[in-house]
């Protein structure tokens, strides 16, 4: 990974880029699922221990705020969803600035939203720590069903071609003097959506056939895989993991 400092791009090295790609995936699955399954209703303590876990864990990577704020940007849009929660959901109701809102309504929209935002902040840092190729070397060294780790592979390996793709007929549209900022645009952006659609419906199927003709049987072929992670690496990986996990056991009331 590099991070730009004005024109000059530097390489930036730290120890967990360095961790090995199965503790940092396994790490990061235990800490998703911990947060995923603290209780409904629980306070703001046990999102915001998690929180300060992952902050920790992302100023040790040196994780660029931005991309973190890029990340978020994209969970923006089902947010929208969970705002009306609190306003459709029948039960008790409480009033918020003038505003009737359902008590249930709330604090489903309140975990739901800490959750989602956990989830993808985590899973920006395992990105920003971990090329995609040795996400999906970590996930065969975890025995994850290999025909999911292919299915991850291939939808990696053809995002860039089919973002290419969409790069090009922008670029034609303008040159021919289209300009998408416009609503009276809207009937060109969808047909070119649907062009889209179909030149990579096209070229999958051309790529399933090549495959196919080469052998495939529905899985990849086993990756080399650099050595098996130390103890010392598992157990430095598993640190955030099970602190999260002990957040969730008191919350429930376990710990």
């Amino acid at each position: 990974m590099t991070v730009a400092h004005g024109t000059v791009e530097a390489p930036v090295e730290t120890a967990l880029h360095r961790a090995p790609a199965e503790c940092k995936v396994l790490a990061t699955l235990v800490f998703v699922v911990a947060v995923a399954l603290v209780p409904r209703g629980a306070l703001v303590w046990p999102y915001a221990v998690d929180a300060a876990l992952l902050a920790a864990v992302a100023a040790a990577a040196r994780t660029p705020p931005g991309l973190l704020g890029r990340r978020v940007a994209i969970e923006a849009p089902f947010i929208l969803f969970v705002v009306l929660l609190p306003i459709f959901t029948a039960g008790p109701r409480v009033d918020v600035l003038g505003v009737s809102l359902s008590e249930e309504g709330l604090w489903t929209a309140w975990g739901i939203t800490a959750k989602a935002t956990l989830a993808v902040l985590a899973t920006g840092v395992l990105a920003w720590t971990t090329p995609a190729p040795d996400i999906l070397r970590g996930a065969e060294r975890l025995r994850m069903p290999r025909r999911l780790v292919a299915i991850a592979g291939f939808a990696l390996r053809y995002l860039e071609v089919i973002l290419g793709e969409l790069r090009r007929m922008q670029l034609a549209r303008v040159a021919r003097g289209d300009d998408p900022r416009w609503l009276w645009q809207a009937r060109a952006v969808g047909r070119s959506a649907g062009a889209l659609a179909v030149r990579a419906f096209a070229r999958g199927e051309r790529v399933h056939v090549a495959m196919l003709a080469r052998g495939y049987d529905g899985a990849l072929p086993v990756t080399d895989l650099a050595p098996a992670a130390a103890p010392a690496a598992w157990a430095a990986a598993l640190v955030a993991p099970a602190a999260a996990t002990a957040v969730l056991l008191v919350s429930w009331g376990w710990l």
